[in-house]
């Protein structure tokens, strides 16, 4: 089809129904829903001990939280886990989310 025919009757019966919505009130919503934030048992035990780590754990958006639990869970070995825990506890404590660098 050619610019020249455009159904006129067409548009205007869409932008009368757009209208109709809004009065309505019908509006179109973003499926959120929200992943929880699944905590290894290695990254909770810390926690735990540590009242000061789980405070500040806690200020964390969940992202960043997500994104701490997930670095510890995909690490195959025991070794590796523990390894990850150690790096991230004073990432924690200073307030510092492991992709912080990545994100500016």
């Amino acid at each position: 089809e050619h610019i020249n025919e455009i159904d006129e009757d067409l548009i205007l019966a869409y932008a009368h129904e757009a209208i109709q919505n809004q009065i309505d009130g019908k509006e179109i919503k973003p499926n959120r829903t929200r992943r929880p934030v699944i905590i290894p048992d290695l990254l909770q035990n810390q926690l735990n001990i540590d009242q000061v780590l789980q405070e500040k754990f806690e200020k964390f958006t969940l992202g960043n939280q997500r994104d701490f639990a997930e670095y510890i869970e995909t690490a195959k070995r025991n070794t590796t886990k523990l390894k990850r825990i150690e790096k991230i506890i004073p990432m924690i404590k200073d307030g510092v989310g492991l992709n912080d660098k990545y994100k500016k």
